[in-house]
């Protein structure tokens, strides 16, 4: 079998795998892109520190390529979250409602000339599966919830002179959705809702290297419109209009998301990163979903999300690097709107990793998180419901990189 069968194979699966997703990044958005950039906890990324998988946050990064012919690279991200309420009386336990979950992400380029390099990023930007035990006293207000992206993102770089590149690409994303309520302590379901869409958008980027060992990017991915249509039952407003296998159907905006990296050599050795990002999660005002006995709605108002990182990496020696970072990330969750659907709340980021060539075109990658988060505290009616999540997440990552 020959190597290029050997990576289509891979890719195949790959996409398979984006059906198991578990949000790792706030709101229900999917940092885990790179195994390389999640070591310095994506600090920089939009500068290119995540190598060719910065293509996620800056199109324009491809353009640092121009002189490789094709090179691809492929990563995929276990994703072990912690989040549960626990309550008094018997059987009222959330369960730990996080969901394990494995993430890919597989990038490609390809250099036309000195000038212009076409390339593609196949990942899942948004993703997240909640799951509670089905008789706990919140099951009204959340069972189950899953939200799957699959992303589609061919871009194109364009390296103006030694010190400019710009890039432009476009985003073809499909989208599913799929959530059901259950009666508190009977665990009989009161809704029990399936849709999916397909959306399309834009990504664009400029890299800027002003000087030998310094480069600033900045990244932008635009909102996708997703009008989900599906089946579904829910016994409200009307059990009788909404029997299983009624039409549904709800709207989504994705938020834009701007990135802005910095990366700086300071010595033949350390390089020192830094990054911002921010998400336009305020688009979310409401969970609406129409149907033939009338519209379920749950009023969410998310604030705008922001992510700030700061990390180094280390040429230990000629085939080894060595990383780590911290960040910080301001959850778009309102307290006041918080659900047990996504219970999130602030983060705060602490990762190692390291990348190891193991041959001459060859580079392996290893990065690992813990994701500290503030409990996710809930007081909404109706019904009343009050709880508190205590959560975290683990997060181990595995990249490979290859000129071919």
């Amino acid at each position: 079998m020959t190597h290029k069968r050997v990576e289509t194979i891979c890719v195949c699966f790959a996409a398979a795998l984006l059906s198991a997703t578990s949000a790792s990044a706030g709101g229900f958005a999917l940092r885990e892109q790179s195994a390389k950039g999640q070591g310095s906890s994506f600090a920089g990324v939009a500068a290119g520190s995540a190598g060719l998988s910065s293509l996620f946050w800056n199109p324009a990064i491809s353009a640092e390529y121009n002189e490789f012919g094709f090179i691809s690279e492929s990563n995929a991200s276990l994703i072990v979250p912690y989040s549960e309420s626990e309550l008094p009386g018997a059987g009222n336990d959330s369960g730990n409602v996080g969901v394990l979950g494995l993430v890919p992400a597989s990038y490609y380029s390809y250099a036309i000339n000195d000038q212009l390099t076409i390339a593609a990023a196949i990942a899942a930007p948004l993703g997240m599966t909640t799951d509670a035990t089905n008789t706990w006293a919140g099951a009204l207000h959340g069972d189950k919830s899953s939200v799957r992206t699959y992303n589609f993102n061919p871009t194109a770089s364009y390296k103006v002179n030694d010190w400019i590149a710009l890039g432009l690409g476009a985003q073809i994303e499909y989208m599913t959705l799929d959530m059901d309520s259950r009666i508190p302590g009977i665990g009989t379901k009161f809704a029990d809702i399936e849709a999916d869409s397909v959306g399309f958008g834009l990504t664009a980027g400029v890299l800027l290297t002003p000087a030998d060992g310094t480069s600033i990017g900045l990244g932008f991915r635009s909102s996708i419109s997703h009008t989900l249509k599906g089946k579904g039952f829910t016994a409200f407003p009307s059990p009788i209009l909404n029997v299983p296998g009624s039409a549904m159907q709800g709207e989504f905006d994705s938020p834009e998301l701007v990135t802005l990296g910095l990366s700086q050599q300071v010595t033949d050795q350390l390089k020192l990163m830094a990054g911002v990002e921010w998400s336009n999660w305020s688009r979310f005002k409401e969970l609406r979903i129409h149907s033939p006995g009338g519209d379920l709605f749950t009023p969410e108002n998310w604030k705008d999300g922001w992510f700030v990182s700061a990390g180094a990496e280390y040429a230990y020696s000629d085939v080894l690097d060595l990383r780590a970072g911290v960040a910080y990330e301001k959850s778009p969750v309102p307290d006041a709107t918080r659900t047990p659907r996504i219970p999130d709340n602030d983060r705060y980021w602490l990762s190692l990793g390291a990348s190891y060539k193991f041959a001459e075109n060859m580079t392996a990658h290893l990065a690992y998180s813990h994701v500290f988060m503030d409990d996710g505290d809930i007081n909404i009616t109706p019904p009343p419901l009050v709880a508190s999540f205590e959560q975290h997440i683990d997060i181990v990552s595995l990249g490979l990189t290859r000129d071919w």
